[in-house]
């Protein structure tokens, strides 16, 4: 496992964690090499998020029965998992080390670790630091719906798992907390209080002669925020979204450690959102199935068909054959016919009658005559 050390930048989809760790990123810290980064998209330039952890957190979040749009279970007893060790997922440090195949100071971001933070806090070098950025939900949940027609309650609900998840993982950890909006709007100083605050710990201290906080914000565009809050936001929140909400609000900069308990529990209608997802996702996964089976039918059908096409053929040619050899031997019995009557009309002529001594007589030499035998 490269030593770091590390700086986690957790938040969720959508919350302004590819902006921040781009930031980190110019400021001086190591971000995942080009070779192992996602490619660019519409949405997003640059996800400075490294492929090869994304696709082993898949495989984590699939032992735990979900993915990033459907969350697994809250209270997965992730240090008992016999699921969960090296024989059956791999050696995390695989992944880590082609993400960052030098020691150093190294940032790494990736949503899904909301959900993953009890494994890689396990497995990653101490002493592990973390910036926590978060997003309005309403924003989160319109950013979402515009990329991946997601519906604006199911992004709601992730953003409710997701933050909970996040700040439950990092208790204990070393954390700056911080609105992505406060960081748009103030790019400069928001990023020198992360920066001086990186500075206050001691596995960053000796790294940060050099650092450059004008790259740093200068990486920062005010069109990053492309979904903002609105006045009614609070009307589409449950009130245990509103306290999670106040709660972020209330906690904002830094933490030695990360210590505010969460406030109440997850609300019972974003665990029933997100409960109808994973069923409709077996479903899905069951309709896949049924689709692929009358597709395999379909194919199979099209196999056999094709079979009894060439057995019609094979049929028609021996039937063509059969009439054939059926028009031959018609044909030979009718010479046949003709021959014996010829034979009858030869035998009842008078040259025959006449000729009969002749023949009678060279039978009988042809007897005599060993030579001629």
């Amino acid at each position: 496992m490269p030593h770091g050390p590390w700086l986690l930048v957790i938040g969720m989809h959508r919350s302004g964690t590819s902006a921040v760790t781009g930031a980190l990123g110019h400021l001086g810290l190591a971000v995942p090499g080009t070779q192992d980064r996602w490619e660019p998209s519409d949405d997003n330039p640059d996800h400075w998020e490294s492929r090869a952890l994304g696709l082993f957190c898949d495989v984590l979040l699939a032992r735990q029965g979900g993915t990033w749009d459907r969350p697994p279970d809250p209270d997965a007893a992730w240090s008992g998992d016999p699921g969960l060790g090296i024989a059956e997922v791999g050696d995390p440090a695989v992944p880590a080390r082609r993400a960052f195949p030098d020691d150093g100071p190294a940032v790494w971001k990736d949503p899904r670790a909301c959900l993953l933070l009890p494994y890689w806090l396990a497995h990653l070098p101490k002493p592990v630091a973390a910036v926590f950025i978060w997003r309005s939900p309403v924003s989160v949940a319109r950013s979402l719906q515009a990329r991946d027609r997601m519906h604006l309650a199911d992004g709601v609900a992730l953003w409710e798992r997701y933050n909970r998840q996040g700040l439950a993982g990092l208790l204990g950890v070393d954390t700056f907390v911080t609105r992505y909006e406060s960081i748009v709007e103030d790019p400069a100083g928001r990023l020198e209080e992360i920066a001086a605050w990186l500075r206050s710990l001691p596995q960053f201290a000796e790294h940060a002669e050099g650092w450059d906080l004008t790259a740093a914000a200068r990486s920062i565009s005010s069109q990053l925020l492309r979904q903002r809050p609105s006045s009614d936001e609070a009307e589409f929140l449950l009130d245990e979204q509103r306290l999670l909400v106040e709660h972020l609000v209330s906690i904002e900069g830094p933490h030695r450690p990360l210590a505010s308990p969460l406030p109440g529990t997850e609300s019972v209608w974003s665990a029933a959102v997100l409960g109808d997802r994973h069923q409709l996702a077996t479903l899905s996964r069951q309709r896949d199935a049924l689709k692929q089976k009358l597709a395999d039918q379909r194919a199979e059908v099209q196999v056999l068909t094709g079979e009894i096409q060439v057995l019609r053929g094979e049929v028609e040619r021996l039937s063509n054959t059969l009439a054939w050899v059926s028009d031959d031997l018609e044909a030979t019995r009718a010479e046949l016919a003709d021959a014996y009557l010829l034979h009858d009309q030869m035998r009842n002529s008078a040259s025959w009658r006449l000729t009969r001594p002749l023949r009678q007589v060279s039978t009988l030499r042809s007897r005599s005559d060993p030579a001629s035998r």
